[in-house]
């Protein structure tokens, strides 16, 4: 609250003291403090925007993430029983088969209900200390064979109870289910599922302090001494169906080493789907890559959008955008906008481009796309389409399985010789690339090159072959080299981070600014009180002298 001077001294010039000090000391205060307010404002404004930035770069990676993969191959499955997910891009191809389905692969079911009088207890120790699982196949003998994958599993108990073994046999790790069913009022059985496949198939015994018992046993090639307590509901058997007529027999009903990239997946079929053949197919699809497209496009165009309005230096009236004059926003722009005309490597031996599936840049910076041109260009290259979404890296050979352990490679083509174990890539000047050739080290169906001699770095090579030439495409995809810009972007103390950074030691400097302001201002504030109070003082003294005198002169005259 502003002191009354006046009043505190009771007498004075009859000035307004304490109007003219405020004003004066405004008149010092409000520029300053007007230019730290906005320079305050500003920064918490820029700051705000930053951390909107990071945000929106965040959303649109995690939106072109939910794009990779797709190249513009359609799976269709003219059945519902039959259902085909693409599961590798960078592999899968185009095919047409007829499939017929005889039966899916099931699990075996054993149900162990205490010789058919059923369990009593859920909380009653059940009369075993250890169960042997084993794993295979049986045989109409009966006789178990081992399958030989080594999945055979002894479990170790302590006084169970029928919860403890149903939870002993879950936790095992063999994909094992194990449930309780009560079959009636107070009788239960253990339900045990094998995993799918004739060999899978279980046999189960049981021992307590060394002796067999026949708790939970399930073995009919050996009955003589104990009888078994389990009994087969349902048995193990492997899915059989045909493809182009050819019979194939698997363990399982996901089934991924059919087509390459690609797992097809059978479920229930019934009497009429036997005997009945059905369309499985895996083609390039004009619409479906053209609905792809326009989404990459939309996404694109809206962080340009938004950079645009971020960095907008404001005209007709309208305000600047927050970040305005940020020159390091405006060679993102800049980069964003020249996808148009960048070369993408590794996807063919011709660089491929975005501009060539009809993606132009409009006045505005915006991205539009010439449907003409996209239908002409991907009907003669729908291969090329995964240059736009999807990161991959293939051989010219489909006996041969390239990947890599990490993105850090240098997007290109490569040339290998398995024979000599070599790996080479050849001089390109205006990408600063020199000629150079790797060792590829060998090992059991696989090459790999782990060096930074030349850009394939981290490549693996999967086959079964011990010679041959060919080309290795390493491709990196519009999405994911925009997306790679982006992550050195948002990386921790990168570049955003950095301005934040600097925008907040500001925000300090000012704080300071303020502090020291303020006290200047009260200083100055308290010279110009003790100024005007001594003046007020001399004033009042010199209207005391003056009303002597009047009273004195007043004196005179009235004698």
């Amino acid at each position: 609250m502003a002191v009354d001077y006046l009043s505190a001294l009771n007498a004075g010039s009859g000035l307004n003291v304490t109007q003219i000090v405020d004003a004066l000391v405004d008149a010092e205060r409000v520029p300053k403090q007007t230019q730290i307010d906005d320079a305050i404002e500003t920064a918490n404004v820029q700051i705000s925007a930053l951390g909107t930035l990071k945000n929106e770069l965040s959303v649109f990676q995690t939106n072109a993430n939910t794009l990779d993969g797709e190249t513009g191959l359609a799976l269709s499955s003219s059945t519902s029983n039959v259902t085909l997910t693409r599961t590798d891009s960078s592999v899968a191809s185009e095919f047409n088969h007829t499939i017929n389905v005889a039966s899916i692969a099931t699990s075996q079911v054993l149900n162990f209900n205490n010789g058919g009088s059923g369990f009593t207890s859920l909380t009653s120790d059940i009369g075993l200390d250890t169960i042997l699982i084993e794993f295979g196949t049986w045989s109409a003998v009966p006789a178990f064979t081992d399958n030989g994958d080594g999945n055979s599993t002894t479990l170790s108990l302590t006084a169970p109870t029928l919860p403890d073994v149903r939870d002993a046999i879950n936790n095992a790790g063999k994909n094992l289910t194990a449930s309780i069913i009560e079959v009636s009022t107070g009788k239960y059985s253990l339900m045990v599922k094998s995993p799918e496949g004739l060999d899978n198939s279980l046999r189960v015994t049981a021992s307590d302090s060394g002796s067999a018992v026949n708790i939970m046993k399930y073995d009919p090639q050996r009955v003589s001494s104990l009888a078994d307590t389990g009994t087969q509901v349902v048995a193990g058997a492997n899915a059989s169906f045909t493809i182009d007529g050819i019979s194939i027999s698997r363990d399982s009903n996901k089934i991924a080493d059919l087509f390459s990239g690609v797992t097809l997946e059978l479920s229930n079929v019934t009497a009429a789907d036997i005997g009945t053949a059905q369309n499985i197919t895996s083609s390039y699809d004009e619409a479906d890559a053209l609905t792809t497209l326009e989404t990459v496009v939309s996404e694109i165009n809206y962080l340009l959008t938004y950079l645009k309005e971020q960095t907008s230096p404001g005209n007709d009236g309208t305000d600047a955008g927050p970040l305005h004059g940020d020159h390091f926003l405006r060679y993102v722009q800049t980069k964003i906008k020249n996808l148009t005309s960048t070369e993408i490597y590794g996807y063919d031996d011709e660089s491929v481009y975005l501009s060539n599936f009809g993606v132009v840049t409009q006045l505005d910076g915006t991205l539009t796309i010439d449907k003409t041109r996209f239908t002409e260009y991907f009907n003669e290259n729908p291969g090329h389409f995964a240059a736009v979404t999807t990161t991959m890296i293939r051989t010219s050979d489909a006996g041969i399985v390239g990947s890599a352990n990490t993105d850090m490679f240098t997007a290109n083509s490569y040339t290998y010789d398995l024979a000599n174990s070599q790996i080479s890539q050849a001089a390109n000047s205006s990408r600063g690339i020199s000629s150079g050739t790797g060792t590829l080290s060998t090992g059991t169906n696989k090459f790999g090159y782990a060096e930074t001699g030349i850009g394939a770095t981290g490549l693996m090579l999967e086959t079964t072959q011990t010679s041959g030439t060919g080309t290795i495409y390493m491709g990196r995809s519009v999405l994911n080299t925009l997306s790679k810009y982006i992550d050195d972007i948002l990386l921790m103390n990168g570049e955003v981070d950095e301005k934040i950074t600097r925008l907040e030691d500001d925000l300090d400097d000012l704080e300071d600014q303020q502090d020291s302001l303020d006290t200047t201002i009260a200083s100055q504030r308290a010279v110009y009180v003790e100024r005007f109070t001594a003046m007020e003082t001399a004033v009042s003294s010199f209207r005391k002298t003056g009303e002597y005198l009047d009273n004195l002169i007043d004196s005179w005259n009235s004698n």
